[in-house]
């Protein structure tokens, strides 16, 4: 008697424990920009996703995801520097958009949530002028479904040569 008791009192409880419940376009926000070096940093977002269609796999090479397409990458990075007190965005000959590895979870609930941590390396390499000054990044997230998240501007940061 003390053990259905037992069970059925893990059962209620575990029972009425809600799933959470996430939008089905993913959701981003901004968490940090962390230097290890001079000019290289980590760039941090969170994001939420509520069927967990996050990510590609290598396989994913075929239209829509195929190289010449907006969706071959999935996480997107387009910086801005602060010039003469205006954000002017940088375009670079090499963006920095990256391909976001299959996240999916296996279990029913497919609402996913967690951090997504990109590695900018020799940042100043790459911008248009050269010039030591104040940079900021907007970034957005594309799912499989090619659903756009919102777009999350990171704090100002400031990369000295």
């Amino acid at each position: 008697m003390k053990t259905v008791l037992a069970l059925l009192l893990i059962f209620s409880l575990t029972s009425c424990r809600k799933e959470e419940k996430y939008p089905i376009e993913p959701v981003l926000l901004y968490k940090s920009v962390q230097f290890y070096e001079k000019n290289s940093f980590y760039l941090t977002t969170t994001f939420t996703d509520g069927d967990g269609d996050i990510g590609l796999s290598d396989a994913d090479t075929l239209p829509p995801y195929d190289q010449t397409s907006h969706f071959y990458h999935n996480y997107f990075c387009n910086y801005q520097q602060l010039i003469n007190g205006s954000w002017t965005p940088i375009n670079f000959s090499i963006p920095y958009y990256y391909r976001i590895p299959m996240l999916t979870p296996k279990q029913r609930n497919k609402n996913i949530k967690g951090d997504i941590q990109v590695d900018v390396k020799n940042f100043l390499s790459f911008t248009t002028n050269g010039i030591a000054d104040t940079f900021r990044v907007e970034i957005s997230v594309a799912d499989r479904a090619l659903h756009e998240s919102n777009k999350v501007l990171s704090d100002a940061f400031v990369i000295y040569k």
